[in-house]
């Protein structure tokens, strides 16, 4: 260790004639220099003397300018900073030479990237006159996020305990926790006495957690001084550069720190008796996160490495025996939502369990159906179903598996039943109550209706209205509840109301009554909606067929002129149609298009939603598209359909999942067989997008800036290469191919850096029909795009270009691996370099454009919907949903897929 020559770095801790300071704050530093200006000048800035505040600073082998801008600070603060140097150790190493340095009755460990208040030293020097000498060992201070632009928010997960103000809470009333050593101050006479320190074995994250609960338990503390004036502005860099964005890929997040850190604390605090409350938060938060981010639909914990995950659940397993239950069920310091919960409690107890209630997840009210759902972990239990005295077998049933890194911790079985009066289920042959996660009913009248509750009042007070249904009466009463309503919504609100009235106008509702609307994307079409539309306009006129689109659609003119209904998206017209169309079909399933009208302004939808997918899924999207409202969901391959409807990660069974083929591949197909294979001159280049390369978003637009590292990733640089081969040209040139480069859209704005030769043509989505490029394709290089799909279907030869495949699934996109395997399951070879590319292109030319019998085999038994058909499979899938009939059934027995 070395130190910087302007300070002393001797201890400073004889405590003979009691400490210097009453505040000193520790900061370990790490390449920190483009923050340290910001921390810095808080420093200089604060109200409180800060020449009254020990201020340590270690710096961890910096290879930036951190250690020179600090020394250089320090130079004529030598009175009380010192800055200090060691090598590399880690962020527990440097905190600890640090605090051998302390003499001050209270230290804080603060980071050197973020920001104090410029009241904070000053709120703390208050609220340790006021209650530094009663029972209080630990203060917390208000973390707030400090954003890239600037903009302080008070969002932080563990906020709540400063709704109060500022206090002193007693742990054992209120059991708060506190996780961050930068927002506290502790007793430093109480760390020396117990010996604490930080401990090197808990990283990368949950040190902090690990000290304070050593702490809390050494000292037998149960007083939090909550510090709600005292401001610590917490940076949120956003550039993943940061351990709290950057650790999910480290092994010891998976083993060191459950090991060492959770179960050490579990375990410390087990020798003496029960878990204190405060505690079980605390490891509840912790094992929470980690389930919560598995969870999420981005997520970086897609880089989990697999070799932890059988040591991380059964370390889980031996925190969680600590863990009380009753503290799983009530824990609510964050939200959770309930396959969390349950995972937590039902995962780890080591035998199988099912829940102790089913739930009635979905009614149809057309098909008189209704869905019952229930958890259990392990074998599935011994299930009975009776409705009305008779028992029955489910009309359609699978498994949904909640795999948590690697391990199906959670399932949860869903069963489609008739309606009937009354229903009673069994498990393990035992009576299961109805009932909900927090509620619990001994029967479900499964035909019961629930007024809207305003109605409800005007039934109890015009009963005879009702009973003796005196339909005038009724008529009253309904207006009174509208009066009553208007009088209550704001000028927004009122709105929205006169256009619900207005939608059902006499005139609006003859134009609209159950009407099939289709779109595809808000602003484009050119997707299985538009040619499903077309279809339907076609064979089937007297349906009340409608498109939509915005008007400023460059599709727009293109489709008016072919005749299509066109309602513009956004408008009133457009709501109207909405509130009165009984189908609802889309390529696409973001809420602005299936869920696109205010529930609580406009009430549930009551169109039935069927997506039409605008690619073959082959990831798993589960996270993203389970609780979408999907009643059919259009499949291309019978591979895609046994991974959707289960057993596995997804909600749906046969029920929802139709193997109908896109209705776009019908007339694919027929432009491939307009173009002669002579005239099928074009290796088509269409690479897909990588997420972590877009620009930042301009604030209040979808508009985003260049990305100025672009051109040095990987992702750039194996394209550019690619295009810039001399060997593709060569292959082109001498077999009278076209090079055709259709970037995505994200990719245009970058193509002028590309220097590309001028024998690539360049050809964009927007101006360009994808369907005739594909028709004169010869063969295609793509890396992971679901067009990929589309070559194959049409039998063209297929190169898949994947330089990152070991990055490619870090959470950072919608889908993670799925069922399909590129190399078990791909239709063409799978390259990792720009010149295996054009090795395998030149193999191909070879073969005279041809894929080899294996891949050719491979997308017979997968695609299996070339017949034209599509259009009219799924329009009676739809029609289906009208009468409750299914027709998923006899369509795969017409395909021979019944034993799929």
């Amino acid at each position: 260790m070395t130190s910087a020559p302007s300070s002393d770095p001797t201890p400073q801790n004889d405590m003979s004639s009691g400490p210097r300071f009453r505040l000193a704050a520790v900061f370990a530093t790490f390449n920190v220099a483009r923050f340290l200006p910001d921390l810095l000048r808080s420093l200089e800035q604060q109200i409180y003397p800060i020449e009254q505040v020990q201020l340590v600073f270690v710096d961890d082998g910096s290879t930036d300018d951190s250690f020179l801008i600090l020394d250089e600070w320090a130079a004529e603060r030598a009175g009380h900073v010192t800055v200090v140097r060691q090598e590399n150790a880690w962020v527990a190493a440097a905190r600890n030479t640090g605090l051998q340095l302390v003499d001050a009755e209270w230290v804080t460990f603060a980071d050197p990237d973020d920001v104090l208040d410029l009241g904070y030293f000053a709120e703390v020097d208050k609220f340790v006159e006021l209650h530094g000498h009663g029972p209080v060992n630990l203060l917390a201070t208000h973390q707030m996020r400090l954003l890239e632009t600037g903009e302080l928010r008070n969002t932080h997960p563990l906020r709540k305990k400063f709704s109060k103000g500022s206090r002193v809470v007693d742990l054992r009333l209120e059991p708060f926790i506190q996780l961050a050593v930068n927002s506290s101050f502790f007793r430093v006479d109480a760390v020396r006495r117990h010996a604490l320190e930080f401990d090197g074995r808990v990283r990368p994250v949950f040190e902090d957690a690990h000290f304070i609960g050593k702490y809390l338990l050494s000292t037998d503390s149960h007083h939090l001084g909550v510090l709600a004036s005292a401001k610590y502005h917490y940076r949120v860099r956003g550039d993943g550069t940061s351990l709290m964005e950057s650790h999910h890929d480290k092994a010891g997040k998976y083993t060191d720190v459950v090991e060492y850190g959770l179960l050490d604390l579990a375990e410390r605090a087990a020798a003496t008796g029960p878990l204190p409350r405060w505690l079980e938060n605390t490891l509840l938060y912790d094992l929470f996160w980690y389930f919560k981010n598995e969870r999420a639909i981005e997520s970086r914990t897609a880089l989990a490495p697999p070799a932890v995950f059988e040591r991380f659940h059964e370390l889980v397993g031996r925190v969680r025996a600590f863990i009380s239950d009753e503290a799983v069920r009530v824990f609510d310091i964050m939200g959770v939502e309930a396959a969390v919960r349950r995972a937590v409690l039902m995962g780890y107890t080591g035998r199988p369990e099912h829940a102790d209630l089913v739930r009635l997840t979905r009614v149809d009210e057309t098909s008189q159906q209704v869905r019952i759902s229930y958890w259990f972990t392990g074998d599935q239990p011994e299930e009975q179903w009776v409705v009305d005295g008779r028992d029955v077998a489910p009309l359609h049933e699978t498994v949904q598996d909640y795999v948590f890194y690697g391990h199906a911790v959670l399932r949860q079985r869903h069963v489609w039943l008739d309606r009937g009066l009354r229903t009673h289920v069994l498990l393990g042959g035992s009576p299961v109550p109805f009932g909900t996660d927090a509620v619990v009913e001994p029967e479900f009248e499964l035909t019961s209706r629930q007024l809207h509750p305003v109605i409800m009042q005007q039934r109890a007070r015009f009963p005879q209205a009702w009973d003796g249904l005196d339909r005038p009466a009724v008529r009253w009463a309904v207006s009174a509840v509208r009066r009553s309503v208007a009088s209550a919504l704001g000028k927004q609100q009122r709105t929205d109301l006169a256009l619900a009235l207005r939608a059902r106008s006499r005139s609006i509702r003859s134009r609209f009554t159950d009407a099939w609307v289709f779109m595809d994307r808000d602003n484009q079409a050119n997707d299985n909606a538009e040619h499903l539309y077309r279809w339907v306009r076609r064979h089937r006129p007297e349906i009340n067929a409608w498109f939509v689109l915005t008007e400023s659609s460059p599709d727009w003119a293109r489709l008016e002129a072919e005749g299509f209904r066109l309602v513009p998206y956004g408008t009133p017209t457009w709501r109207a149609l909405l509130l009165h169309a009984a189908h609802l079909a889309s390529s696409h399933i973001d809420a602005y298009v299936v869920q696109p009208l205010d529930a609580a302004r406009f009430g549930p939808p009551r169109y039935r939603f069927t997506w039409l997918q605008h690619g073959v899924t082959n990831y798993d999207i589960s996270r993203w598209i389970n609780p979408k409202p999907i009643e059919a969901l259009v499949v291309v391959t019978p591979q895609e359909q046994a991974a959707i409807a289960g057993p596995g990660p997804y909600s749906f069974s046969d029920r929802e999942v139709v193997l109908t083929g896109f209705p776009r591949h019908d007339e694919l197909l027929r432009k491939r067989r307009a173009v002669v294979e002579a005239d099928r001159d074009a290796i088509l280049i269409m690479p897909t997008w990588r997420k972590k390369l877009s620009g930042r978003q301009l604030r209040g637009t979808n508009t985003r800036e260049k990305n100025p590292q672009f051109l040095e990733s990987e992702y750039a640089r194996s394209w550019i290469e690619l295009l810039a081969s001399a060997e593709l040209r060569a292959l082109a040139e001498r077999e009278g191919k076209r090079i055709v480069f259709m970037p995505h859209p994200n990719l245009e704005p970058y193509l002028p850096d590309f220097d590309l030769p001028s024998a690539i043509e360049v050809v964009g989505y927007a101006e360009t029909n994808v369907q005739e490029v594909l028709a004169q394709g010869a063969v295609m290089v793509t890396d992971y795009s679901s067009i990929a799909f589309e070559a194959a279907f049409l039998d063209m030869p297929l190169v898949y270009f994947q330089f990152d495949d070991a990055t490619f699934f870090d959470g950072t996109h919608v889908g993670r691996r799925g069922y399909f395997d590129y190399q078990r399951d791909g239709y063409g070879p799978v390259a990792r370099r720009a010149v295996d590319v054009t090795d395998a292109l030149e193999e191909i030319a070879e073969d005279g454009f041809r894929s080899a019998e294996s891949f050719v085999q491979r997308a017979a038994e997968s695609f299996v919907t070339r017949d034209e058909l599509n259009c009219q499979r799924v329009f009676e899938a739809m029609l289906a949903l009208d009468s409750g009939r299914r027709v998923a059934e006899p369509v795969q027995n017409e395909l021979g897929l019944s034993d799929a």
